[in-house]
């Protein structure tokens, strides 16, 4: 029922998916209400600004976002593990134009959310109740809300490839779930695209230390595939990070489709200019069930 915080702060480094380059990001607790905020702290003089689905100013390999008069991409991870875990109120400091990569998960960073532990406030959470259904088009993909008593995903995925083929996932989303199901799959890619990245350019920083590389019929890692069915989980990964951008927990059963970045943010935007198709509320005993069971993350303090 109530907003959530951390209880200290983190630190997270590593490259830059795109860039390659050594980049930071600072976590902090934050008050009720701040939502998240997110600053170029490598920068003199930029101010925090608060993350919105209007903020994101392109999806192209990554969700990037206008901070000030710059950019800062890839935050779809660290997004998606403060959603997934329940964490409502935090300052980004990040020093660098996009986040660290990683392993290409949000394990690093729920490891050590959870190690850290979460801090509940004092000020009730709003939620958004969708009582109508809402879906978006595009070609052979598609997006689509309806009213539901939780937050659950069904997301389905089609490639022409023997190894990811087609896989479907559900999931009703709790911190437990995410953090067992959701927050180890790894992002993924095809190595001739990769390839191709590199010739212009791009994806500078990926390697097989922090992404799937998929080469016909067969799995490049060493280690092989987390899951079976890894790919279908990371799309569910971002998707949630996409969607952690409307600033609100909310009750809906999102449906998915070949859906990416690009669908997600325009879907995250119609979402909250839907406003005849949700209300904002307060759980009480009307809704005295608890969507987001904390087995994993018990509050601390007050």
């Amino acid at each position: 029922m109530y907003q959530t915080t951390l209880n200290d702060k983190l630190i997270f480094s590593g490259k830059g998916l795109h860039s390659g380059e050594f980049v930071k990001v600072e976590l902090y607790p934050a008050l009720p209400d701040n939502g998240i905020t997110i600053r170029r702290a490598d920068i003199p003089g930029t101010e925090p600004v608060k993350l919105t689905p209007f903020n994101v100013i392109s999806t192209v390999l990554a969700t990037t976002v206008y901070c000030g008069n710059y950019r800062i991409s890839t935050v779809e991870h660290l997004l998606s593990a403060l959603y997934g875990l329940g964490i409502d109120n935090v300052h980004i400091d990040v020093y660098g134009d996009e986040l660290p990569i990683l392993d290409g998960s949000s394990s690093a960073y729920v490891d050590q959310m959870k190690n850290i532990g979460v801090k509940q406030l004092k000020k009730k959470r709003k939620y958004l109740k969708f009582t109508k259904k809402i879906r978006l088009e595009k070609g052979d993909k598609w997006i689509e809300i309806i009213p539901s008593r939780y937050f659950k995903i069904t997301f389905g995925i089609n490639f022409k490839n023997s190894i990811i083929s087609e896989q479907k996932k559900f999931i009703t989303v709790t911190p437990n779930t995410y953090l067992k199901e959701i927050s180890r799959a790894r992002t993924f890619g095809f190595k001739e695209e990769v390839e191709q990245l590199w010739k212009m350019g791009l994806a500078k920083g990926g390697s097989l230390e922090n992404a799937v590389v998929v080469d016909n019929n067969k799995i490049l890692n060493g280690d092989g595939l987390r899951f079976d069915d890894e790919f279908v989980r990371h799309k569910i990964l971002d998707l949630i990070g996409d969607i952690a951008l409307l600033g609100y927990r909310f009750f809906g059963h999102i449906r998915a489709y070949k859906s990416g970045h690009e669908l997600n943010n325009v879907f995250a935007r119609t979402l909250l200019e839907s406003k005849n198709c949700y209300k904002i509320i307060e759980l009480n005993d009307q809704y005295s069930f608890n969507p987001y069971e904390t087995l994993v993350l018990e509050p601390q303090g007050t």
